[in-house]
């Protein structure tokens, strides 16, 4: 099992955007989502000497920071509670299962059972947890 923390906003992946080029459609995916991958890639690359083989599980823990403009009163009661805004949990999942691919896995249709639950915190980070799926797993499923 290797788990690791990344700092900062939650990060959805963003839709591929299209672009006219000298007459012919350019199909890319935008700036701050390759940024967000890599970044996943970089943060997650020191703990998986190999990626794994095999079916694995995912999970996510995404904390997103209470907004500071909330009275004391709401963000007391949103501490720790489940955020229920944009974005989805699957665009989330979207986001570092690409930054793992080649890394914790060969490609992310390995990841067989996932998870992903957004949480309101102090500050914004995104727990995750990649471990390979064993038969014992497998057969409590």
């Amino acid at each position: 099992m290797v788990e690791f923390t990344i700092p900062g906003k939650p990060f959805a992946k963003q839709r591929p955007k299209a672009a006219a080029v000298a007459g012919r459609a350019r199909v890319y995916t935008p700036g701050e989502t390759v940024s967000f991958e890599r970044k996943v890639a970089e943060i997650a690359r020191p703990d998986f000497p190999v990626p794994f083989e095999g079916p694995v599980r995912l999970r996510i823990v995404a904390i997103f920071e209470i907004p500071k403009s909330w009275t004391k009163k709401r963000k007391a009661a949103a501490l720790g509670g489940f955020h229920i805004q944009k974005p989805d949990g699957d665009n989330l999942l979207k986001s570092i299962k690409d930054g793992l691919n080649r890394i914790a896995w060969s490609d992310d249709c390995q990841v067989a059972d996932v998870r992903c639950v957004k949480r309101w915190g102090t500050h914004a980070e995104t727990f995750v947890r990649v471990e390979p799926l064993t038969d014992d797993a497998q057969a409590a499923l």
